[in-house]
């Protein structure tokens, strides 16, 4: 008797436990406003069945979804278009992120099931990028709901690109002439931005994949993420804040500029 056939395609299947309601998860996925608290910074659209929705980074980080299913505090189901995907040549079909919710003791259960990757090995970055993505944003949810519900966040960022292999720009990166990380795991840590900084560690994949919380920025959230990329490549240092006031907020964007000019070198005009 014959095996059966393998699906096409790589399915990823992630789940966390939420302090909110399965309508207030909901919510979250749904609503532009609150889109922008834990995923992209910038959404525009309705939020709206068969309507899409433009999410941004920044202004050449941008790409559209739309949603097709809402069920509220149930089910939401979006249909990615992003441009990135569709360079990847032919995948298992489109690229569906598909959430489920449901009531647990003390909160919600969601469920991501994010589908329509290439079996190919031109997939296995993208794929692996976007499992450590969603794995930051989940627990991103989970921290603005914990820590802060209902608080506008404000995103800090520096974004450079690199010809150096990933491991000699993690090297400078996350060493004396950049982050200085100490240690460089998982756990209670020091970093350097604007002045040392205590540094919860929640994920260290390094050099790749970086992500914890600044107990005395007001428990702001910073990711360091190298994306797929062959020779060149860009690095993302994320900030996510809450509360800190518009002079506080530049110091520390200038604090990125300087680490970023450090470690990438200054950015020069075109």
């Amino acid at each position: 008797m014959s095996e059966p056939s393998k699906p096409a395609g790589r399915t990823l299947d992630l789940t966390v436990d939420l302090s909110a309601t399965p309508e207030e998860v909901w919510r979250m996925l749904t609503e532009p406003k609150l889109l922008a608290q834990w995923f992209a910074p910038f959404v525009e659209g309705t939020g709206k069945v068969g309507e899409p929705l433009l999410l941004g980074w920044s202004p050449d980080v941008r790409w559209t979804t739309v949603l097709t299913v809402s069920e509220p505090g149930k089910r939401v189901v979006f249909r990615d278009e992003l441009a990135a995907y569709q360079e990847m040549g032919s995948g298992s079909g489109p690229v569906m992120i598909e959430w489920t919710m449901g009531p647990i003791a003390g909160g919600t259960r969601l469920r991501l099931v994010h589908s329509g990757f290439g079996d190919g090995a031109s997939w296995d970055e993208m794929y692996d990028a976007t499992q450590a993505g969603w794995s930051f944003f989940l627990w991103h949810l989970g921290e603005t709901l914990r820590r802060h519900h209902g608080q506008r966040r404000i995103t800090l960022s520096a974004r450079r690109s690199s010809t150096l292999s990933r491991e000699a720009l993690g090297a400078r990166l996350l060493g004396p002439e950049g982050l200085d990380l100490q240690p460089p795991r998982k756990g209670e840590a020091t970093l350097e931005l604007d002045g040392t900084r205590r540094y919860l560690v929640e994920h260290a994949r390094l050099p790749t994949n970086l992500w914890g919380r600044l107990p005395d920025l007001n428990d702001a959230l910073l990711m360091v993420e190298m994306e797929p990329g062959g020779d060149t490549f860009h690095t993302g240092i994320w900030l996510s804040t809450w509360g800190l006031g518009p002079a506080r907020e530049q110091e520390l964007q200038a604090a990125l500029d300087r680490l970023a000019d450090r470690v990438f070198g200054p950015v020069t005009p075109a």
